[in-house]
């Protein structure tokens, strides 16, 4: 029998309170940052999210890759069938993944998120993370265009936007407030008003071919006044007729040029000319009006590929994004060992994939992982945190860059749906979509795989960090890696189409696509719990069992006499589990008061030790 039993790693997570000093005497300050660890993230990719205004609908000359549409290309009716193909996309004939999905626009729209922000907050979350929403014309915005605008088409004047872009510089006092800015500020008071904060997705280490630094640069060569914004690996020759100018792009993408940095004694930086409008467009989304109070603003950060940009920069931004909200928060996205930059560069957390969604696919929803195995990453990787990000870690399930949980869960099978099993690392890899694996399982999952999803949300929420939901995950959508996890939402008011095209263009039994409420009532329910608890946020940390031949888990949250035990079992089978009574617990016999599968789980007090009986395939909460 390999097991972990007793293991301590506790945790004494930051309080509400720190104290100032006040005329010799010091007196209690509410932490401005208190508000993070308590938060109940909920990630909305805008373009998928809700269409509140058609008018704004792009068209075909706003695509990125408009020279491959064809004249017939439209928008996407937002209820269709994901895998069956417009007229538009057949005409290619080379199969799904290559026929224009990244054409692909569905008119999601600000005014979807504004109309959309009830439902947001009766879910329970208390904040929002937002993909980003600067001007840009691919579907995802990783490659911007200009950072101190949002997106034309998400407004309600596409084409007057435009004209004021076009018609500014980097110089902040040429800038202006387009009608999607306006109605984007719009949105973050809207939230505001509802108790939810907004963080913004940031991409500072590089552009798209439209930003104006790039332009330039194409343009004018080694005479541009931007010619040190961006990694120019060959400049033009200006004997030949042909434009050599060649600028480094993100993983070798050339639509997405990076911009330059400069390093002196070992520590980098980013090119002052970039530097500096990063510093302008921070000031303008966090305090727009520039009066010295940021309630206008957004409410941090979330900076794409985090560990490409040098810490020296990271420090100076995150002491601006302070110095105009002591509140804010900045998180980082870095997919492997994310302290070096997350702590260097004085940001607040990371979006939590080492230390959380890898090894949750790993022994959860994969069972590659021993249960044991799967303790001691996340003792590891919670142990590389002081106590303060610890708690504000976003503990997700699934986002934009992995396949949906429940597809995830779905698809357990090592040898048939992921590359390198043993290595754990399952979030991503060449063989999580039918694109590259033909036995991938891109079918509605069944119903084992929601009770590990719920079983997933129940951990999310009890333990240490902040839990994290990916759009329509609450809902019931799956779906394979990119881009299949970037599927419209599913809207209970809408009537969407039955799933009876596969992949590779078979005809299928038809999957019923529709709002799971049941599923969704079950999230707003555990978030609740999680909200209702504050030991849930703040409380201590200790694992009290962990059994590779039984497959259960149990660990224990505690603050000023408040506890909250968490048991899993993972297994097929009906468990007992024996461990011994933390201490102070009296009473004889514990009914679960929450579990995964709505089912009865109970505790029995025997002696020194309690014994625990947890149906299979469930997660139980037990307050002593």
């Amino acid at each position: 029998m390999n097991s972990l039993a007793l293991t301590t790693t506790s945790a004494a997570l930051s309080g509400a309170l720190f104290f100032t000093a006040t005329a010799g005497a010091f007196t209690a300050k509410a932490d401005p940052k208190a508000w993070q660890e308590q938060a109940v993230w909920y990630q909305i990719f805008p373009e998928r999210f809700r269409n509140g205004d058609p008018s704004n609908d792009p068209k075909r000359e706003d695509l990125d890759a408009a020279q491959y549409a064809p004249s017939s290309w439209r928008v996407r009716a937002w209820e269709s069938d994901w895998y069956a193909r417009d007229s538009w996309e057949q005409s290619r004939g080379t199969g799904f993944y290559w026929d224009g999905v990244g054409e692909r626009r569905y008119g999601g729209d600000l005014q979807g998120i504004i109309d959309k922000l009830d439902y947001v907050k009766d879910l329970g979350a208390t904040a929002i993370y937002l993909n980003p929403v600067f001007a840009s014309r691919s579907h995802h915005k990783y490659d911007t265009d200009a950072f101190h605008h949002i997106e034309p088409t998400f407004g309600p004047d596409p084409e007057g936007d435009r004209k004021i872009i076009q018609s500014e510089t980097e110089d902040p006092s040429t800038w202006q407030w387009t009608s999607g800015d306006k109605l984007f500020l719009h949105l973050v008071k809207e939230a505001h008003a509802r108790g939810l904060r907004v963080i913004l997705d940031g991409v500072f280490n590089h552009c798209g071919t439209e930003f104006f630094a790039y332009r330039d640069v194409m343009k004018h060569g080694h005479a541009s006044r931007f010619s040190d914004w961006l990694v120019v690996n060959r400049w033009d020759d200006p004997k030949t007729a042909e434009n050599e100018t060649q600028i480094a792009g993100w993983h070798g993408i050339p639509q997405m040029p990076e911009f330059a940095e400069v390093w002196k004694e070992g520590e980098g930086d980013l090119a002052p000319g970039p530097k500096k409008y990063f510093m302008d467009i921070t000031r303008r989304w966090m305090d727009p009006d520039g009066d010295g109070n940021p309630a206008d603003g957004i409410d941090g950060w979330r900076l794409d590929v985090s560990w490409m940009v040098p810490n020296g920069f990271w420090r100076d931004w995150n002491a601006l994004v302070s110095a105009i909200n002591p509140s804010a928060y900045t998180v980082t996205e870095i997919w492997k060992d994310p302290t070096k930059v997350t702590l260097g560069g004085g940001f607040d957390a990371t979006m939590n994939y080492e230390g959380f969604a890898m090894p949750v696919k790993g022994w959860l929803f994969n069972n590659t992982m021993p249960v044991t195995a799967f303790v001691e990453r996340l003792d590891r990787t919670r142990g590389e945190w002081p106590a303060f990000n610890a708690s504000r870690l976003q503990n997700l399930l699934d986002s934009h860059d992995t396949p949906r949980a429940a597809s995830a869960a779905a698809n357990a099978d090592p040898n048939a749906a992921y590359k390198k099993p043993a290595e754990f690392d399952l979030a991503v890899s060449d063989s999580v979509s039918p694109q590259n694996n033909p036995a991938y399982r891109w079918q509605r999952p069944d119903e084992r795989a929601w009770k590990l999803l719920r079983m997933g949300v129940l951990l999310q929420m009890t333990y240490v960090g902040t839990p994290f939901v990916y759009y329509g995950s609450e809902v019931g959508m799956w779906g394979a890696n990119d881009p299949d996890c970037r599927k419209p939402m599913v809207w209970e008011d809408l009537s969407h189409d039955r799933e009876f095209m596969g992949p590779q263009g078979q005809r299928v039994e038809p999957q019923e696509v529709k709002f799971d409420k049941a599923l969704h009532g079950f999230h707003q329910a555990a978030i609740a719990m999680r909200r209702s608890h504050p030991v849930l946020n703040t409380g201590d940390f200790r694992w009290l069992h962990a059994e590779d031949s039984t497959n259960t888990l149990a660990f224990l949250r505690s603050k000023d006499g408040d506890r909250i035990l968490t048991v899993l079992n993972r297994s097929d089978q009906n468990r007992t589990i024996t461990l011994p009574a933390p201490e102070g617990w009296t009473r004889d016999v514990v009914d679960a008061f929450f579990t995964s599968d709505g089912g009865k789980a109970t505790i029995r007090k025997e002696g020194p030790d309690l014994r625990i009986e947890i149906p299979p395939l469930t997660a139980a909460l037990f307050k002593p």
